[in-house]
């Protein structure tokens, strides 16, 4: 989802991007990975957490940051390096279960970038640790609607940071938009002329459509047997299943494809070039949202409250949305320095609304996630 509209500046390739060179499942790639970490590990309890930590100065500072591809851009950190810290030292995942497994397996970190839905998979393998949010002074004007899916049991272990819409986009030139809904994507009108992203979200999706009993993010057998059972009926209707979001782009862009899965950045590219429209279905719109972790044994914990608190100021996120496309969860960003458009067609001018539900269904944990990566798997199979 890091797209290119950075390219002048540090061209940022993503997670998304990058799996289109790593060949990795998207998002919820590694089926049985957690699981798997979960049999080994000791969930930290509050006797495990440090009694009294030492000051600023009496830290290492060397802060390592695990990250997504293209976060390392230093705008993001500039007001971090400004404070006079040392610059922060990177390293690279391509998807958050991977990023679960190799922690677990002993490597180290200060900060990690993670979605909202693992957050209680870090917390129960005892990886990370809660933020003490005072230390934090931007955090007060970060959007509520967002910050509370990172929290977990009453402890804000995610500063949530960045979000933006699973939605879909489509051909206006071919495609009613005011049916505004996921059935674009599994529609036999449309024969031939869907894409789907590589994700269970597919899944969910169809559950939104279906108007499944049971909730998307916990289904019944029956329910994520029904609705696997309908992505493989519905499959014959599509064009690809995509990767890499840029060969979707083309393929919208060169009239193969009337309507695919896709998150906003497919708008600000191709609304200049061809007819399309970027819909946020009437059955709610699946949302993503990421922020910042902290790592149980962190011996930075004060460098990495300042850099939590560099990354979430209105600068940042000026410069995200315009750059990228993507939301900030920082609510005194000055509309009038965005692009107006994307201000009206993503809801930036009432982020709060935007992403509370009904209009967002932003992803949570999946208690059974091993069982929709393989119905998933099943689907594809087919």
């Amino acid at each position: 989802m890091r797209y290119e509209l950075d390219g002048l500046m540090r061209t940022p390739l993503g997670r998304r991007a990058l799996l289109k060179y790593m060949g990795a499942t998207a998002l919820l790639g590694g089926s049985g990975v957690l699981a798997a970490c979960r049999r080994e590990a000791r969930p930290r309890t509050a006797g495990d957490q440090p009694t009294s930590r030492p000051p600023i100065d009496e830290e290492p500072g060397d802060l390592k940051v695990f990250e997504w591809a293209g976060y390392d851009a230093k705008w993001i950190w500039r007001d971090y390096a400004q404070d006079g810290f040392d610059d922060p030292k990177f390293a690279f995942f391509t998807n958050t279960e991977q990023a679960i497994a190799k922690t677990a397996g002993g490597y180290t970190w200060d900060i990690s970038h993670p979605e909202t839905e693992y957050v209680q998979d870090y917390v129960e393998l005892g990886l990370i640790q809660p933020w003490d949010t005072s230390l934090i002074p931007n955090f007060v004007d970060l959007n509520p609607a967002l910050e509370e899916h990172g929290q977990f049991e009453g402890e804000q272990y995610n500063i949530v940071l960045d979000w933006g819409y699973s939605g879909v986009i489509i051909r206006t030139d071919h495609v009613d938009p005011s049916i505004n809904s996921y059935s674009y994507l599994f529609d036999d009108d449309l024969e031939g002329r869907i894409s789907w992203f590589d994700t269970p979200a597919i899944l969910q999706q169809a559950g939104l459509v279906l108007a499944i009993e049971s909730s998307i993010w916990d289904m019944s057998a029956e329910d994520l047997q029904t609705c696997k059972e309908y992505c493989i009926e519905k499959k014959k209707n599509l064009h690809s299943i995509w990767v890499d979001y840029t060969q979707m782009w083309d393929d919208v862009r060169q009239d193969n494809v009337w309507a695919a899965y896709s998150w906003q950045d497919t708008y600000a590219w191709l609304r200049e070039e061809v007819p399309v429209q970027y819909i946020k279905p009437k059955e709610g719109v699946l949302s993503w949202a990421e922020g910042l972790i902290l790592f149980a044994d962190s011996q930075n914990y004060h460098h990495a409250h300042e850099y939590a608190d560099a990354w979430a100021s209105p600068e940042v996120g000026t410069r995200m949305t315009n750059a990228w496309g993507y939301g900030h969860a920082n609510t005194q960003i000055d509309l009038s320095d965005l692009d107006q458009d994307l201000v009206e067609v993503f809801g930036l001018d009432d982020p709060i609304a935007a992403l509370s539900e009904p209009n967002s269904l932003i992803f949570r944990h999946l208690p059974n996630r091993d069982s929709y990566n393989r119905a998933w798997d099943e689907v594809k199979a087919s």
